[in-house]
């Protein structure tokens, strides 16, 4: 013992006598206890101990000592970690069993220790002593000892770092592939030779953009030149004009499956996926294979092309990126003439196919599409751009006319209205280039545009049911609707057939249209309504005769162009339903006339002239009657028309 006074002394556990000891220096039998130590004055023991005549074994310390620390800052730590990561990494990475090279720490397969400095400064918090790190020896990577045995068995696929290093393979790394870029066309298993190449592209020049011109194709534009330029409009090119039906019908699931990828899970955006997706929207009866008709989709998807290309405005900054400080969009641009033709032609299909269905809005017509629109007037390359400008203009009026029809009260505008949207339609006309004078593309156009005007004005409810006196207004409606239906089959007979392969889909939607609306005409329960009078002027069943002559004709050609297939063509099926759809029209009109199918004897009006050329056996055909319009325009392609 040590003296500290003449009064006291400081035992061996370092209490002074007749104190208790200091937190933590109880001796054993106390701190067993929980019972205060104190020791005795003059004594060598605590009092407990001396009363129970027990041994005062003083307690062993075990409180840590503030020794010197060496400090390590939190971003030291972390760099000593990083560096014992990159260099597990590298050891991994290396070949199997070997050593890592002399400028390279040598790292041990365990993790307990992962670097000199992290260790001697954890050592250095439980001993002011430094502890020596130990060393544990390298390992092979992804083995481990077998049970039992001394030789090491190798791990299996999936633990640390093993399912993407690889570490076990012997030998030098496989250089690594350079990534994979996708494909800029359709898969498909079928795909055209350079000649039937060069034949689909002649095709789709001289017949096809005579109806829907919206691209320019140069005459030194190859097909290997445009297949590089604008892969997916190549393919969906080749894919409407290929003769074999066969071989369409699989390049237009190849379309399909395409433009999924691109679009939906890729999320790609791009002239050409918009110039692909016209050309589909606008031959879409190349594409029907006895399913529901896309069309509503292909022009859904189109217009998000436009938005998103912004060729329909100039797109605006978010109010956000106020708030952020930076830019949404890139500075805006002077659009080139393709996109100019693209976004109108977008609008023009669009339009049409709400015209037709019923079931979408067209593309929005804006500010900056008008001024395209005057740009391409003014500073057109070829007579396709004139063509595509005066269809445009056309079917702005539609547009119009569909807009009030549709926010009237009883579905009719107001007689002003409809007689504004015709003399816009008659100034257009007259404006029209020297070289469109003639066009029976636009004036076909411009005959389907009467008829919807003034079918707008038939429509409207009479101003008395029950009065005697006629409604001259409705039949002067009637009457231009009559001459607008004559002209439009006019301007079509004096097509070639063979021309028909280039016409759009709603070119056809028209066609339809004309002779519905002929066909309700013809049939029209009106006291004040001569029907005998419109089938003198524009018989319904021979205008049903010339056409089956024309698709005869073309279905023909084609067949002998493909050779034998397992689809039928389209313009064969489109036979089948006129044929169909006529003998359910003779029965009726038959009934109006009050003729006997059954009977004989010379006739001379046209039901009887039919009946006369042994057609009466085909009366017992079903007719397709569809008031949903989009199944009517499938059933004019996809329908099954065999008696």
């Amino acid at each position: 013992m040590e003296t500290a006074s003449s009064s006291s002394t400081t035992t061996a556990n370092g209490s002074v006598n007749g104190m208790p000891a200091p937190y933590g220096r109880a001796c054993t039998n106390c701190a067993r206890a929980k019972c205060r130590c104190i020791y005795r004055t003059g004594g060598a023991d605590c009092e407990r101990c001396h009363r129970l005549r027990k041994e005062c074994i003083p307690s062993v310390s075990v409180r840590k000592r503030n020794g010197k620390r060496t400090h390590v800052s939190r971003a030291a730590q972390l760099e000593a970690k990083l560096e014992d990561l990159v260099s597990l990494l590298r050891h991994q990475a290396g070949p199997g069993g070997t050593a890592p090279s002399p400028g390279e720490p040598s790292v041990a397969s365990s993790t307990p220790a992962p670097s000199a400095r992290s260790a001697a400064s954890v050592a250095g918090d439980h001993s002011p002593h430094p502890v020596p790190v130990a060393v544990l020896p390298p390992q092979l990577p992804d083995c481990h000892p077998a049970h039992g045995k001394g030789r090491p068995t190798p791990v299996a696929r999936g633990t640390l770092l093993g399912s993407k290093f690889e570490p076990q393979n012997v030998g030098p790394r496989s250089p690594t592939p350079p990534p994979v870029e996708p494909p800029a066309i359709p898969y498909c298993t079928y795909q055209p030779s350079p000649s039937e190449a060069a034949d689909g592209l002649v095709t789709f020049r001289k017949y096809m953009l005579i109806f829907l011109p919206f691209v320019y194709l140069p005459s030194n534009m190859t097909e290997e030149r445009l297949r590089k330029t604008y892969p997916f409009l190549w393919f969906s090119i080749m894919t409407v004009t290929s003769k074999n039906v066969d071989r369409r019908l699989v390049m237009s699931e190849s379309i399909k499956k395409f433009i999924a990828q691109k679009m939906v899970m890729e999320h790609e955006k791009s002239l050409d996926l918009l110039f692909g997706l016209l050309v589909i929207m606008g031959w879409t009866h190349y594409h029907i294979k006895r399913e529901k008709p896309i069309l509503s989709l292909l022009a859904s998807l189109a217009k998000s092309l436009v938005f998103d290309l912004g060729l329909n405005k100039v797109p605006s900054e978010p109010y956000i990126s106020a708030c952020l400080k930076t830019a949404f969009h890139p500075p805006p641009r002077e659009k080139t003439m393709e996109e100019r033709r693209a976004v109108l032609a977008c609008f023009l299909l669009t339009s049409q196919i709400s015209h037709s269905l019923k079931r979408l809005d067209a593309l929005t017509w804006t500010s900056h599409m008008e001024e395209s629109l005057q740009f391409l007037t003014q500073r057109h390359e070829w007579e396709g751009d004139d063509l595509l400008v005066a269809q445009v203009k056309i079917q702005l009026i539609v547009e119009q006319l569909n807009r009030a029809t549709s926010q009237s009260i009883d579905n009719a505008p107001p007689s002003y209205y409809l007689s504004a949207l015709h003399t816009q339609l008659t100034n257009i006309k007259t404006q029209l280039p020297s070289h469109l004078q003639q066009n029976d593309t636009i004036l076909s156009h411009i005959s389907y545009t009467e008829l919807a005007i003034h079918e707008a004005a038939v429509a409207k409810p009479r101003i008395s049911p029950t009065t005697t006196v006629p409604d001259l207004q409705r039949y002067a409606a009637m009457e231009a609707c009559l001459n607008a239906i004559k002209d439009w089959f006019d301007r079509h007979f004096s097509i070639p057939s063979y021309v028909y392969i280039g016409m759009t889909f709603s070119y056809w939607c028209h066609m339809a249209h004309c002779l519905l609306s002929l066909y309700r005409l013809s049939v029209l329960d009106d006291p004040a309504w001569d029907r005998r009078a419109v089938r003198n002027k524009l018989d319904l069943l021979r205008i049903c005769d010339q056409l089956k002559l024309g698709f005869e004709e073309l279905s023909a050609k084609r067949r002998l162009d493909s050779g034998p297939t397992i689809e039928e063509d389209g313009f064969t099926k489109f036979n089948m339903m006129l044929r169909t759809m006529k003998s359910g029209w003779v029965a009726e009109l038959a009934a109006i006339d009050g003729v006997d199918l059954n009977g004989g004897g010379h006739h001379s009006s046209s039901v009887e002239q039919y009946l006369d050329a042994g057609n009466a056996n085909e009366l017992n055909l079903p007719l397709f009657h569809a008031e949903d319009p989009e199944a009517w325009m499938a059933g004019l392609f996809d329908m099954n028309w065999d008696p």
